[in-house]
């Protein structure tokens, strides 16, 4: 018997919780931090501004957002780069924002995914915890560019940032 057909739905949800799987691996139970305030939800982390932020996939977009935020999922090349256990403790999370809620570019959370590979450890560790767009575009040890690495996020998706972590 052949299997159905899945649903939009059941692929928004794998989608969902493989983006929140890869946001917490090796963040060191970052993923799970105020669980007792989060109805059972399981939220993920993003930096923006120098904050550290909550979050968690809405839904998964078909299409470029315009308007968009910009995301950078920082990563060794083969995982997100808190899953590298060289990389320095203080990196709670892969993900960095360009803008955050307050702020004039900030378009609710309708997010285009940008790879952010992180070619010398010793290096980024001496810069992290990378928490800006600016330091991730700055750095000359981190090559970025537009989409996920294969391991990461969707493309393109809507993700809040719903209170700080």
């Amino acid at each position: 018997m052949d299997e159905p057909t899945p649903t939009r739905r059941r692929l928004l949800r794998a989608t969902g919780a493989l983006t929140m799987a890869a946001v917490g691996v090796g963040a060191t139970g970052t993923a799970a931090a105020g669980a007792g305030n989060d109805n059972g939800k399981q939220f993920g982390r993003v930096y923006a501004d120098d904050v550290l932020w909550r979050t968690n996939v809405v839904h998964v977009l078909d299409e470029r957002p315009d308007p968009e935020d910009r995301i950078y999922f920082l990563h060794d090349g083969s995982d997100p780069i808190t899953a590298n256990e060289n990389v320095n403790a203080g990196q709670l999370s892969p993900f960095v924002s360009e803008s955050a809620p307050g702020d004039r570019d900030w378009n609710g959370g309708q997010w285009t995914h940008f790879s952010a590979e992180v070619t010398d450890i010793e290096a980024f560790n001496e810069d992290a915890p990378v928490t800006d767009d600016t330091a991730v575009l700055d750095a000359d040890y981190i090559e970025t560019s537009l989409g996920r690495p294969g391991f990461g996020p969707p493309n393109f998706f809507v993700c809040p940032l719903n209170g700080r972590a």
